[in-house]
C-alpha cells in the first residue's frame, strides 16, 4: 500500500480541512497527522514582530490503495492546498 507523506505549511484549521478532504476519498485507506511542530526562527528578535511569526508545519501521511491512487491523492492534496491558501511539500520521510 503506497504511503503519501507531505508537510503542510498552514494553521490548524487548514490542516484539519485537508485531513477531512482526504478522508472523503474512496481510494484512501487512512489519513493521519503524525507530527505537529512549530518552528521558531533563530535569526529574529523576540519582539513578536510579524517577521518573527512562522506558520505551523503539519506532517500528514495518507495510505492509498494502489500506485495510481497515490498519484491521484497527490493531485487532490495540491488542489486542496491551493484552495486552503496553504503550502505543501511532498517528502519521502519525516
Amino acid at each position: 500500500m503506497p504511503i503519501v507523506r507531505f508537510r503542510l505549511n498552514g494553521g490548524d484549521a487548514q490542516a484539519s480541512a485537508m485531513i477531512a478532504a482526504l478522508h472523503e476519498l474512496d481510494h484512501v485507506d487512512r489519513v493521519e497527522e503524525v507530527a505537529d511542530q512549530m518552528h521558531d526562527r533563530d535569526d529574529t528578535s523576540s519582539q513578536g514582530l510579524p517577521s518573527d511569526q512562522v506558520a505551523d508545519f503539519h506532517n500528514i501521511e495518507a495510505h492509498a490503495t494502489n500506485n495510481k491512487s497515490a498519484g491521484d491523492l497527490r493531485d487532490v492534496v495540491e488542489t486542496a492546498a491551493r484552495d486552503l491558501s496553504a503550502a505543501v511539500e511532498f517528502v519521502d520521510r519525516f
